[in-house]
């Protein structure tokens, strides 16, 4: 791509940005693409709105969004296969080796697969965070595992593929029981200091004098949530968990989408993971629009617009962001907004993500030329 057309592209998503931002759909957002054939190996960064309440606070690659569910494929995802490549747990190994620990017989069929691509049979959300808060700090986790051990099953194992914040708390579990480590401890040591993205990406709490974009205020404190995870049930936590913590730039998320390329097209990667194990995540499991760990494209309605190839994965988070990866194309698009500081409403977020993926692709390959100045 020249310097011209990409100033072109530049503009005509800062364009679409501001139109979502006068929406009311979000304060701040940062978009960043990469496309390994035309983009002659630059990132394109195009940002738009406030991280907090100064006019100075501009929005830029290298602000902290909460990435909310983000964190299930890059912190608990990689985690699980670091663990796989050093054969301390298999992708067969059911939920009480897992764990190490026993569990009622309505949970013996779970293994690790069903966990990572939602099939386990465990509800998509529970709301502990009430009860949570009344516990002593250090007891926090335990009592959240005996939760979710002790509740029901809402379906068989494997017959479904509902998307679970439950599954994925137990993941980070998992990687606590099999590594005698925090997760948080864990992911900075094995996959964010190798990468060299410890300035990129901080957990819940650890953000402080960093430029950190605002996600509102506590339901129960009505203290501001910058740089304090948005999870209600991670917050009340106050730990690393498996579903939501993370924070991070669009910089730093594209970073490590990169890697994940890479480790596809058997090239070169800093992460410790085999390219096999990482291809065989990326399948498609069952019928279902996940694979072990990432989401595809839908047939209809995609939040990845209208051309994404069917080999394509990614990911949604909560509070608003987004990364979505052409793995045929090699395209990559890291869409982050806080858009629930503006409310409930998903309507105006959902028509951003179509809006944006579709106008980067329909530039970069239906040859949508700048106009002659």
């Amino acid at each position: 791509m020249t310097l011209k057309s990409q100033k072109y592209l530049s503009t005509t998503i800062n364009d679409r940005l501001l139109t979502y931002y006068n929406k009311n759909v979000f304060s701040a957002a940062s978009v960043t693409f990469w496309d390994a054939f035309q983009t002659d190996a630059e990132a394109c960064h195009i940002n738009c709105g406030k991280t907090g309440n100064k006019e100075e606070d501009k929005v830029d690659e290298l602000s902290l969004f909460d990435l909310a569910s983000l964190t299930k494929p890059l912190v608990s995802l990689l985690c699980i296969l670091d663990l796989i490549e050093k054969k301390k747990i298999s992708w067969e190994e059911p939920l009480t080796s897992l764990l190490e620990r026993k569990i009622p017989s309505r949970f013996a069929a779970i293994d690790l697969q069903s966990l990572v691509c939602h099939c386990s049979g465990l509800a998509a959300h529970e709301n502990y965070w009430e009860k949570l808060r009344g516990v002593d700090k250090d007891k926090r986790k335990k009592w959240l595992l005996e939760q979710i051990l002790t509740g029901s099953s809402q379906y068989n194992t494997g017959t479904s593929h509902i998307y679970s914040d439950l599954g994925y708390i137990l993941l980070g579990f998992v990687v606590e029981a099999k590594s005698f480590e925090s997760l948080e401890y864990y992911w900075i040591k094995n996959i964010a200091e190798p990468l060299e993205l410890t300035e990129q990406f901080f957990f819940s709490g650890a953000c402080s004098g960093k430029n950190t974009v605002s996600t509102g205020c506590c339901r129960w404190s009505n203290e501001p949530l910058t740089g304090i995870v948005n999870d209600d049930n991670c917050r009340a936590l106050e730990g690393g968990c498996g579903h939501a913590g993370l924070f991070g730039s669009s910089l730093g998320v594209l970073t490590l989408c990169k890697e994940f390329l890479a480790l596809f097209h058997a090239r070169k990667s800093v992460l410790p993971i085999s390219s096999e194990t990482f291809r065989y995540v990326c399948r498609r499991v069952d019928n279902s629009e996940w694979t072990r760990g990432f989401n595809l494209p839908s047939a209809q309605g995609s939040s990845s617009g209208d051309y994404f190839s069917a080999k394509s994965i990614g990911h949604l988070g909560f509070t608003g962001v987004s990364f979505w990866i052409d793995l045929e194309k090699e395209l990559i698009v890291v869409l982050l907004t806080n858009r629930v500081v503006k409310g409930d409403d998903l309507t105006g977020i959902r028509a951003m993500r179509q809006d944006i993926h579709n106008k980067i692709i329909e530039y970069l390959y239906r040859k949508e030329f700048p106009p002659e100045r």
